[in-house]
């Protein structure tokens, strides 16, 4: 359909959800007739990858005949913006993750990735792409998604063999300096260590929360006053979280005793940003008043840590909230210092809560668990068993792994998360390695392929 194809970059990396590339063609006609999303077939070195044209553009520079390119991506575009249409959904029963994204784009995935059942309620969607979906689904166990060359959409790990076992599994290519390497560039390490990490499948609660504020409401125990002097008496609220052990408040100057709870009335404007959650400033009690000022995203549903609050649709919007939180009085009285009527006091305040493993929680941990990542939370994980993928995932990325780029002479099958032996004399010793780009070049009859890989590699102690 296109003519004479003179030259060719092909390629998909890891972050990528298709195969995109540019063809230069020599044959006008051909090109004139091209049309947005029409189908071609691309072969190179006997591999076929099905792709849809993404754009056109002659490039002139006075001289010569024009370069006439077309971009190419795989056919995985149409469930993206602008071409796909934007979903409005929520799975409000409980649902398999995979049928969850193939009901989204519309047709089968391979899916080589933990299936799990995600809680009714948890997927909600606004405004969202097919692809957005998928990728949120794919992320929430520790994977990840991309096209075959046959242009169909596959969900896989981000690991598919853990890091520690890459020395014994079976490979997807051997590559020698006598018929392949052409050229291969050793980069830096990536020493962000992890080997432990909690994963939860439920957004933070209001564990370890604690603020102090002084009395400041109009009819509350101080009358509205915000400064005091030598021998007043100041009224200080302390919010924490349910699980707070606080211990007794220590002041730089004078007493501080305990009273009683009080109940405090808050206005708050709650942000949603493209989310279908957000996070009150104290824990409330009770929701007594919602305004939504502009969009609305629906009721409102207070979480289990009286702090998160979720709505139906996600999305851009703001909601004026009053709620209604409890707090416990602390009255703290000074006497003069140094002969000042004014002077600063500092109150320290301190809570302990205990690490303990709550429903939704579990660790995951190689090794000695010395190098601890941050914690991760997704209402999405409802099951220990994609908890476990998404530990993995983060550890494996954790691992002490060296960037390598490697040039080659051009062979099919190359895809992103295979694992390739490289024997490279002038290198050193053999090693193994993860794909994660894949980038093919054609000038006429020369064919070459670019990969960047991951290099395990021991920690230096």
């Amino acid at each position: 359909m296109i003519g004479s194809v003179i030259s060719a970059t092909l390629s998909q990396a890891e972050q990528d959800y298709a195969w995109s590339g540019t063809l230069e063609v020599t044959n006008p006609a051909s090109f004139q007739r091209i049309q947005i999303t029409d189908p071609i077939d691309l072969e190179l070195g006997g591999e076929v990858f099905k792709l849809i044209v993404d754009n056109k553009t002659i490039e002139r520079d006075g001289v010569g005949m024009p370069r006439l390119m077309v971009s190419v991506i795989s056919p995985t575009a149409r469930f993206t913006t602008p071409r796909a249409t934007p979903l409005e959904r929520v799975w409000d029963a409980p649902v398999w993750a995979r049928d969850a994204a193939e009901e989204a784009v519309g047709e089968t995935i391979e899916w080589d990735l933990v299936n799990w059942l995600i809680t009714g309620g948890r997927l909600a969607v606004h405004d969202a792409s097919p692809m957005d979906v998928v990728r949120t689904i794919a992320a929430a166990a520790g994977g990840l998604v991309e096209s075959l060359p046959d242009g169909t959409l596959r969900v896989r790990h981000r690991f598919p063999v853990a890091v520690p076992s890459w020395a014994t599994a079976p490979v997807n290519h051997v590559l020698t300096d006598e018929s392949d390497n052409l050229s291969c560039r050793e980069s830096h390490i990536l020493r962000t260590r992890v080997n432990k990490v909690l994963v939860r499948g439920y957004l933070p609660s209001g564990s370890g929360f604690l603020s102090v504020e002084v009395d400041s409401r109009p009819d509350g125990m101080n009358h509205g006053r915000t400064t005091f002097f030598a021998g007043d008496t100041a009224h200080l609220l302390v919010h924490a979280g349910d699980d707070i052990a606080l211990a007794d408040p220590l002041v730089s100057a004078g007493v501080i005793l305990p009273g009683g709870w009080q109940v405090i009335t808050v206005t708050q404007d709650l942000v949603f940003s493209g989310t279908a959650t957000a996070t009150l400033e104290k824990p409330a009690i009770g929701i007594d008043a919602v305004t939504w000022l502009g969009n609305d995203l629906g009721d409102f549903t207070l979480e289990s840590d009286n702090r998160t609050v979720s709505v139906p649709n996600a999305g851009v919007a703001i909601a004026r909230v009053t709620y209604r939180s409890m707090a416990r009085s602390w009255n703290l009285s000074s006497p003069t210092v140094a002969g000042l009527d004014e002077y600063p006091v500092q109150v320290h305040l301190t809570g302990t809560t205990g690490e303990s493993l709550g429903t939704g929680e579990i660790f995951c941990q190689r090794g000695d668990g010395a190098f601890r990542g941050a914690d991760i939370s997704d209402p999405l994980l409802s099951t220990d068993e994609a908890k476990r993928s998404r530990g993995r995932a983060e550890i494996d990325a954790g691992e002490s792994l060296q960037e390598v780029s490697l040039t080659c002479l051009h062979r099919p099958g190359f895809m992103p998360g295979q694992l390739v032996e490289v024997h490279d004399a002038l290198m050193g010793q053999s090693w193994r390695g993860k794909i994660t780009s894949v980038s093919h070049s054609a000038q006429g009859n020369k064919l070459t392929t670019s990969l960047e890989l991951l290099r395990h590699v021991q920690p230096v102690v």
